[in-house]
């Protein structure tokens, strides 16, 4: 049975059959679909399965325009993005079912997503294509073995330290070039600046080296996860369901939600974030 997640805040926010969160309280985002894995594939080995939920952002009005056009100012030239780091705090909840009733199974999720400016897919992105021996590129957050019982279910989440710290390392990778490994494995929730980087370059040692380039990224340019992307990883037959929580601090957050995807389209920002794979520069000679 899924995880009544939120249940006692959305009757707070049922109001007139649109949702319009209380004072000071967060809304939640019901994934639209289940991510189904841990079937058996054509290739033989277990299914995959892989979810994007769009947050859904009020179109930016002229007076939020004219605000980031002045802090653009004020950073030149550093880009400043419409959503930035504070203005969401962001949690997704999270259950596993284990539909095999006769023996227990592994399953991973693992956090990725998208900004205003990149997604990011590790899966895509090969840092070192001479060495076969490399481990994969990370994903953001998450990829940790999750033991579920037989016929049995597995709840938790990714708190807003998580999600926060996997929107900051999502800047740093795609907008700053920093080694995804480097960006994942060191804390950075709290952190006041990053420096891009140069793509990185192929040794002749096959070691990856990269120079500083261009201005440092304050924290008020930090961008803001906008797009939130799960993996999921089964040994057997398993359903995950997720919600998504948001406590939105800034009040850009639509108050139809999703069904503003197709009742007020309009009215929610559109972004067209590109797809990040740098592509390592060949060894000098």
């Amino acid at each position: 049975m899924r995880k009544p997640a939120g249940i006692g805040i959305r009757f707070c926010l049922a109001i007139g059959g649109v949702l319009a969160g209380c004072a000071n309280d967060p809304v939640y985002i019901p994934a639209p679909d289940t991510i189904e894995a841990g079937l058996t594939g054509m290739d033989g080995k277990a299914t995959e399965g892989k979810a994007s939920l769009t947050l859904p952002i009020k179109t930016e009005t002229g007076d939020d325009a004219r605000k980031r056009e002045a802090l653009a100012a004020k950073l030149d030239p550093v880009t400043v993005p419409y959503v930035r780091i504070g203005d969401l705090e962001i949690e997704i909840e999270w259950t596993i079912r284990n539909l095999d009733d006769e023996m227990d199974g592994q399953a991973k999720i693992q956090l990725n997503g998208a900004n205003e400016y990149f997604s990011y897919d590790p899966s895509i992105i090969v840092l070192n294509p001479n060495d076969d021996e490399a481990p994969p590129t990370p994903g953001l957050a998450g990829d940790v073995p999750i033991t579920v019982p037989k016929a049995g279910t597995v709840s938790g989440l990714f708190t807003e330290d998580q999600v926060r710290e996997a929107a900051i390392d999502l800047d740093q990778i795609t907008r700053g070039n920093v080694n995804p490994f480097r960006a994942t494995l060191t804390i950075s929730k709290n952190a006041a600046s990053f420096q891009p980087m140069t793509v990185p370059m192929a040794a002749a040692d096959g070691e990856l080296t990269q120079e500083p380039v261009g201005p440092v990224v304050p924290r008020e340019a930090f961008a803001e996860i906008t797009r939130i992307d799960l993996v999921f990883k089964a040994d057997r037959h398993m359903i995950l369901e997720y919600d998504v929580r948001v406590r939105d601090l800034r009040g850009i957050m639509h108050d139809l939600l999703l069904t503003a995807e197709t009742e007020k389209p309009n009215e929610l920002q559109m972004f067209m974030p590109m797809e990040y794979n740098p592509t390592p520069a060949p060894a000098t000679p």
